[in-house]
């Protein structure tokens, strides 16, 4: 049995001639009066069991019901998804309080390192440029460990007549990490050979 046409605009102006399901209003949308409980399963044409949809979402549901065993799943997949965002929500925090905790770590390596300024009559530090975070990170994530980059500052600091410090400890940082690559394929090298 269908609804009549003043059913039919009352439940559409109830619901503010949007969709239900997905927001779509008209004139973006064309709207049907749709039946939550389907008449096929015994659903009837009161206003309470009535609903404004649009096409596409009135076409997906077809004879479901809005609580069907899909739908569940459909919830349940949500909740995981929920809950998998925040853990990773978690492991992008920890990963960026490590890097913070290690960036810290290089300054207080790279502010150990002063010279005296006999003009001003003060201590004075080196200078770092402004993306240093960046190079720092990328120099640990690449495996070097932050002693040895620790050590790169103290090897760099050393050097005499060096016009730009921190760009010679990247330098010097880069050249260990080549080497890590190399022992690193020696090592793989010499483990396959064991195992064949």
């Amino acid at each position: 049995m269908s609804i009549s046409k003043r059913l039919r605009f009352e439940i559409l102006r109830r619901d503010n001639h949007a969709c239900r399901y997905c927001g779509g209003a008209a004139p973006d949308v064309k709207l049907v009066v749709d039946h939550v409980v389907p008449v096929a399963l015994g659903g009837a044409d009161e206003p309470s069991n009535l609903v404004t949809a649009c096409e596409p979402c009135n076409s997906g549901k077809s004879a479901t019901p809005a609580d069907a065993a899909v739908v569940d799943d459909v919830q349940a997949d949500a909740l995981r998804w929920a809950a998998a965002m925040r853990r990773a929500a978690d492991v992008q925090l920890a990963d960026l309080e490590r890097r913070r905790e290690l960036r810290n770590r290089f300054m207080l390596a790279w502010i150990d390192w002063t010279w005296f300024d006999s003009r001003e009559n003060r201590r004075v530090t080196f200078d770092l440029p402004p993306d240093w975070e960046t190079s720092v990170d990328n120099i640990l994530a690449a495996g070097l460990p932050i002693e040895l980059l620790c050590e790169c500052v103290d090897i760099a600091m050393s050097a005499k007549r060096i016009k730009d410090e921190f760009r010679y400890m990247c330098g010097i940082a880069w050249r260990k990490v080549a080497d890590m690559q190399e022992i690193a394929g020696t090592i793989v090298d010499s483990e396959a050979d064991n195992g064949a």
